[in-house]
C-alpha cells in the first residue's frame, strides 16, 4: 500500500477499579476486550480496528480518550473493534503482528513508546493501515500524529503562575519520553516570566499505570508547599488528583479533560482530543481515503485547547488566557519557545 493510494477493505470515561492484565503467554492481557457490530451473513465483512494502551482504558485521561474513538468507531461506523491495555513493551510487537494476521484493517499504538515497533512490523502487513498516536513514526503504510508540544504548556504555565499563592508549582508526569520532557522545559521556562517568584519542582513516577506513585509523587510535592499541580501521567493523574483532594491543593490537568472527576480541585485541562484523532482515521479508512502521513497538531478547537474551568479561577485570569488561545490559534501570538 503506497501513501496516497485509497484502501479500499472488505474486512467509557468512567474510572472504577484498576483493571490488573497479567501478559499471557501469547502477549495478550487479561485486559483484552473485542466488539463488533457483526454484519448479517452474505454481507461483506466489517471493517476491523484494534488499539494497544500502556495504561489502563479506564484513567480518565489519555487512554480513556483514545477508547471512546475506537468506541466510536464501532458505534458510528460499523467497524468491529478490539483492544488490549496495560500493555508491556516487551508484547508491543507481538500483539501488532496478531491483530495484523487476525485481519484488522486499522492497528493503533497508542504512545510514544509503540514508535519502534510499528516501524519494524508495519511493512511485514503492507495491506493493513498502521498508526501511532503521540509520536512520529511514517512508513508505506504507517501514519503518525502528534500534539506539538509548546503552546499548550504556555497556557498551562500562565494558569499556574498567576493562580498559585505559595509561588510552588508541581509537575507530576509518568515517564520522561521527549514530548512531555519539552512541556516540561516550557513550563519551567514561562512559570517565572509571568511570576518571579515562583518555582516549579518535577517529578517522574516511571510508570504510566501506578494510582499509588502519582499520589505519593504529589502528597511529597504538597509537603514542600506546592499549592498548584501540573499533572500528565495517565494513570498516575489519578492519585495526583486524590492526593490534591486530600490536602487541599489543586491540579491542572493535561490530555484529557479532567473537571468532572474532580470539580473542586481541578482548575482546568490542556485538552489533547486523541478521540477526534482516531475517529478521522476510521472515517478515512472507511471512505476509501485513508494516507499514510504525519500530523503535527497545533493549538486548534478541539484537538488541542484549552477544556472546561472551575469557577475558582478568576474570570480575568480565565479571560486572559482564553484569549490568549485565540491569538495563537490566529496567529497573532506567537510565544517565543525554549
Amino acid at each position: 500500500m503506497k501513501k496516497g493510494i485509497l484502501i479500499i477493505l472488505f474486512g467509557l470515561s468512567c474510572l472504577g477499579i484498576l483493571l490488573a492484565g497479567g501478559q499471557k503467554e501469547d502477549g495478550s492481557t487479561e485486559g483484552t476486550r473485542e466488539s463488533s457490530n457483526a454484519s448479517s451473513a452474505g454481507e461483506p465483512a466489517v471493517l476491523k480496528a484494534a488499539l494497544l494502551t500502556s495504561g489502563p482504558i479506564n484513567d480518565g485521561g489519555w487512554n480513556t480518550h483514545a477508547y471512546e474513538g475506537l468506541v466510536a468507531l464501532r458505534d458510528n461506523y460499523g467497524f468491529e473493534i478490539n483492544n488490549t491495555e496495560l500493555v508491556e513493551q516487551s508484547a508491543h510487537k507481538s500483539l501488532l503482528r496478531n491483530y495484523a494476521r487476525k485481519g484488522y484493517n486499522l492497528i493503533i499504538g497508542h504512545g510514544y513508546e509503540y514508535g519502534e515497533a510499528l516501524m519494524e512490523v508495519a511493512p511485514e502487513f503492507p495491506e493493513v493501515a498502521f498508526y501511532q498516536v503521540g509520536g512520529i513514526a511514517e512508513g508505506e503504510n504507517l501514519g503518525s500524529a502528534v500534539f506539538a508540544s509548546g503552546n499548550l504548556s504556555y497556557m498551562i504555565a500562565k494558569l499556574a503562575a498567576n493562580f498559585t499563592k505559595t509561588n510552588k508549582i508541581g509537575f507530576v508526569g509518568a515517564m520522561e519520553v521527549p514530548t512531555i520532557a519539552y512541556d516540561v522545559e516550557v513550563i519551567k521556562k514561562f512559570v517565572p516570566e509571568f511570576n518571579p517568584d515562583s518555582t516549579v519542582s518535577v517529578t517522574f513516577t516511571g510508570s504510566w499505570t501506578d494510582i499509588n506513585k502519582g499520589k505519593e509523587a504529589a502528597l511529597a510535592q504538597i509537603n514542600q508547599g506546592v499549592d498548584v499541580i501540573i499533572a500528565n501521567g495517565d494513570a498516575c493523574d489519578y492519585g495526583a488528583i486524590k492526593a490534591a483532594e486530600e490536602a487541599g491543593a489543586y491540579v491542572i490537568g493535561m490530555a484529557g479533560d479532567f473537571y468532572e472527576m474532580a470539580p473542586d480541585v481541578i482548575l482546568t485541562s490542556g485538552i489533547q482530543s486523541v478521540t477526534e484523532l482516531i475517529i478521522n482515521q476510521g472515517k478515512a479508512l472507511a471512505a476509501g481515503s485513508w494516507e499514510a502521513v504525519h500530523l503535527d497538531v497545533g493549538v486548534e478547537v478541539p484537538l488541542q485547547c484549552m477544556g472546561t474551568w472551575s469557577s475558582i479561577v478568576p474570570e480575568a485570569l480565565r479571560n486572559e488566557i482564553m484569549a490568549d488561545q485565540a491569538a495563537i490559534i490566529a496567529g497573532t501570538l506567537i510565544p517565543e519557545l525554549p
